[in-house]
């Protein structure tokens, strides 16, 4: 009997059970988005009881003129690199439905305004956990950002 055991199968997006994204996987994706300009992009989803995980990475180079919020997506960002300030709560103003980019899954989400709320300086190893109804966006930058983002999105009911 070998000492050493194969390493499991990959698991892909299109099979039930657990989910593995190995780094290199992450920053291959992150130096594609980079290189053709792409916001946000999925790099896996995973079905979970009681919904959707979505795995994403961001490389942000501007700050967000308009706040994001999603009637049942929660978000978790994992700064991997750059700094930069989030406004996140606040009322929100002016509710416009948004379909962009479509990594957000079926969820009702909106581009805000917000008044008020709390802002928070984050960087690199930081998270930042984001449920769902709370408006959020970055106000500044320190220069270019890039995360990794985890999106939790519950079965629509019947």
């Amino acid at each position: 009997m070998p000492l050493a055991q194969e390493p499991p199968p990959a698991v892909g997006p299109s099979q039930a059970g657990a989910s593995i994204i190995s780094a290199a996987d992450i920053e291959s994706t992150m130096k594609t988005s980079m290189a053709n300009k792409t916001l946000d992009k999925k790099i896996r989803e995973t079905p979970v009881k009681g919904g959707i995980v979505r795995v994403g990475i961001v490389h942000r180079t501007s700050a967000e003129a308009r706040a994001l919020m999603h009637d049942e997506l929660t978000e978790i960002y994992q700064i991997l690199e750059g700094s930069g300030t989030i406004l996140m709560g606040g009322t929100i103003e002016d509710k416009r439905p948004v379909s962009d980019p479509p990594n957000l899954g079926p969820t009702p989400s909106y581009f805000v305004n917000q008044v008020g709320g709390v802002t928070q300086k984050v960087a690199a190893k930081d998270l930042v956990i984001l449920p769902a109804g709370i408006p959020h966006r970055f106000i500044q930058l320190d220069g270019p950002i890039s995360y990794v983002i985890f999106r939790f999105e519950p079965v629509a009911a019947k």
